[in-house]
């Protein structure tokens, strides 16, 4: 807050007839509200999507997402998509790396680059006024970079300082290696790339990988506070290949196995999760309430010991301090639902085994009535939250431009919160509580039981 004070005490004082021109100017505007815009869709050139939000906001935001990502590697380029995360500040064809950073600084733009399983996204955040430059840079980097071998070897220390982190971090090789003990392959794959395929993963592979995944077809330019018309126009900057023949996207089949990281860490993490939900089926908001109805991680009053019925039931098994959360993660075509825990060593084993005996207790006698109202108003809270945040926004709009005008109008959205039946969300529960289960672990594991002692 003092930053904010200090950095507006430095603006210019106005005088009393330009206060008052601005208070006429204000008034004015009043008499004629901005309307309420609608989201707009289009499809222009070799398959890229348009989609559009004018909120009449100062700052514009563009996505350019692409349907590609970690799952869409083969097992030699393994790490693709994190290398092309890292290397998206290097030269394009008309930009050198410098020209790159200091045009963004001009402009006061904001360009940001992630990578996920599905979906690599370039964000690019401008005021009006700047965006025609902005715009420029970002079908630059998205469309024409040169991945100069010279450039690529300095920034390979980026690559390892992303490494270094990523071990250091139990939390994001938890999340990675549940999804290795899920899957058989595609949704297995790592968001970081494996150390062992560095050397790999030179110029000549990332332009072979795009020119597979990065295709006019598979790309979605979303705009917020931007003309529909405006949108269009700067797609013809983007110019990606046409659909390559050679790209098809395999099914993951969900697999029953475990991980076990054993290290002389004496606090554990441990996954426990079962095939959830896939996006546009029936039982993807199900899914979504049953885990708000467990608990989706942290104390809604700060420092308490929290009041989830995980919380309730399962931290009390534990003589130190622990942590137990639930997850839901959809993709397009499976999902994974699931927990995560975090506990001492000498723990952990009542903890899992508590954690498992009360999913399988609360799928035999189901949710209640009241519990099921809880997690409902629990995940609208979650979506209104999450609607309010731009990029979430954003994001929305890209994933679906189809129906984001009901996936962004929250009335729809609790709407169809509510419309899912007390039977549909337990029957999940049991559906899920009744599969094989995978599971993944790292800490000292003497106390953890096997996963079939588990299933």
């Amino acid at each position: 807050m003092s930053t904010i004070r200090n950095t507006l005490s430095i603006l210019p004082k106005r005088y009393a007839s330009a206060a008052a021109a601005s208070k006429a100017t204000a008034e004015s505007s009043k008499s004629a509200p901005l309307p309420k815009e609608s989201v707009r869709v289009s499809k222009v050139g070799l398959g890229v999507q348009i989609a559009t939000l004018e909120n009449h906001s100062p700052v514009t935001r563009v996505a350019a997402v692409v349907n590609s990502g970690t799952r869409d590697e083969t097992s030699h380029e393994s790490g693709a998509s994190h290398a092309l995360r890292i290397f998206s500040s290097l030269a394009t064809r008309n930009y050198s790396k410098f020209g790159l950073s200091r045009t963004l600084n001009q402009i006061g733009a904001e360009l940001t680059v992630t990578s996920g399983r599905e979906h690599t996204t370039y964000l690019l955040e401008s005021t009006r006024n700047n965006l025609s430059r902005g715009i420029d840079i970002l079908a630059e980097v998205i469309s024409r970079p040169e991945l100069r071998p010279w450039e690529m070897d300095n920034a390979h220390a980026r690559l390892e300082f992303d490494l270094d982190v990523y071990d250091e971090k139990p939390e994001l090789r938890i999340n990675d290696m549940i999804h290795r003990a899920s899957f058989r392959s595609g949704l297995s794959q790592s968001l970081y790339a494996p150390r062992y395929n560095l050397h790999h993963l030179d110029s000549d592979l990332l332009q072979t990988f795009r020119a597979r995944a990065f295709t006019s077809n598979r790309l979605t330019l979303a705009g917020l506070g931007i003309q529909h018309e405006d949108l269009i126009r700067f797609a013809d900057l983007f110019r990606l290949p046409q659909v390559a023949a050679t790209f098809a996207r395999q099914p993951s089949k969900f697999i029953s196995t475990e991980l076990r990281e054993e290290n002389a860490s004496e606090l554990v993490h441990v996954a426990l999760a079962a095939e959830g939900a896939s996006l546009g089926t029936k039982d993807a908001l199900a899914s979504a309430i049953v885990s708000h109805a467990f608990g989706t991680g942290g104390p809604r009053i700060k420092y308490s010991a929290g009041a989830s019925r995980l919380e309730r039931s399962v931290l009390a098994l534990s003589s130190q301090p622990a942590a137990v959360s639930s997850f839901n993660i959809n993709y397009s075509d499976s999902g994974l639902f699931g927990f995560h825990l975090v506990a001492a060593s000498k723990d952990v084993g009542k903890v899992v085994t508590g954690l498992r005996n009360e999913v399988l207790k609360a799928s035999q006698t189901g949710l209640t009535a009241e519990e099921i109202k809880k997690a409902k108003n629990s995940l609208k809270m979650f979506l209104a939250l999450s609607l309010e945040n731009s990029q979430n926004l954003l994001a929305q709009i890209a994933s679906n431009p189809e129906n984001a005008n009901v996936s962004t109008n929250l009335n729809e959205v609790f709407n169809a919160v509510d419309a899912v039946s007390d039977a549909d969300i337990n029957s999940f529960l049991k559906r899920v509580a009744s599969s094989k289960q995978s599971l993944a672990a790292i800490g000292d594991l003497t106390e953890l039981p096997r996963l079939v002692d588990l299933n």
